[in-house]
């Protein structure tokens, strides 16, 4: 049965709300080794942290090398970081979630500092390498009749820049990030891949003006143009994590993706 327990509101690091979830056998050292972290992390920002939540879980059902995962998200006035964890025990997890979130940390007072959207360059052959692949938790194998398909309307109808889309890819710890680019209104998608960051535009081809100084490489291929039922089918059949599509419904960019319990998310514009 999952516990909730929150903490009272902060005058100081050591007083700032932390919303923790708890499921699972996890011990109280976790916990507090987990606000000794964000409390750390409060230090360090370059604005006050506003809220911080930490989601704690131990599955014995999962492989022991990836029973225990622990999620944090936290408010620093407003941009959102997060990061997600699996790992053996609760304390191998907390020391692998405290150094990719002091990263993001570092990265959103380095924004703040040079005053530019745009994600600073990591050094060649550096970017996120060891990160998110090597920790991120597995998918639990359902059998396909068992999944369901849960769609959310996640991504804003504002435009956004490649820039911020890249720099968000990052932050908030995602495989992949469905946005509009502000350049000409292309629904598009940043995603990891194993040739590094790419980026793919609904329609197809080379993105104009595309910043020499970003590390992110072109996938020319259009989406294919799919039902929502026509994803699942290709996802069902393939082992990729997420399939970017034109949905035939909207005419507009929606991605399909498995979710870490085994089940299928559609994420799609709002508008």
């Amino acid at each position: 049965m999952t516990e909730r327990i929150e903490e009272p509101a902060p005058t100081n690091p050591e007083d700032l709300e932390i919303n923790f979830v708890i499921d699972g056998p996890v011990p109280d050292a976790a916990r507090d080794r987990a606000r000794d972290m964000i409390q750390g992390l409060a230090r360090k920002a370059p604005r006050p942290l506003l809220f911080a939540r930490v989601k704690i879980k131990i599955d014995e059902d999962r492989p022991p090398n990836e029973d225990t995962i622990v999620q944090a998200t936290v408010d620093v006035s407003g941009e959102l970081i997060r990061a997600q964890v699996a790992a053996p025990t609760p304390g191998e997890a907390l020391n692998t979630l405290g150094e990719r979130m002091g990263r993001r940390v570092r990265r959103v007072a380095e924004k703040r500092r040079t005053a530019r959207k745009r994600p600073p360059r990591t050094p060649e052959g550096e970017w996120r390498k060891g990160d998110l692949p090597s920790s991120r938790p597995g998918y639990i194998e359902l059998p396909r009749d068992q999944r369901v398909v849960i769609r959310q309307k996640t991504y804003a109808p504002e435009k956004a820049s490649l820039e911020d889309a890249l720099f968000d890819l990052d932050v908030l710890d995602y495989r992949f990030l469905l946005f509009t680019d502000e350049l000409d209104g292309e629904d598009s998608v940043v995603y990891e891949s194993d040739e590094g960051v790419m980026l793919r535009r609904l329609s197809g081809g080379e993105r104009p003006d595309l910043p020499e100084s970003l590390p992110i490489e072109m996938n020319t291929a259009p989406a294919p143009e799919w039902t929502v039922s026509e994803a699942r089918a290709d996802l069902d059949a393939s082992n990729e994590t997420f399939l970017f599509f034109r949905d035939a419904s909207t005419g507009r960019g929606a991605a399909m993706y498995r979710r870490y319990d085994g089940h299928y998310g559609v994420i799609e514009p709002s508008v």
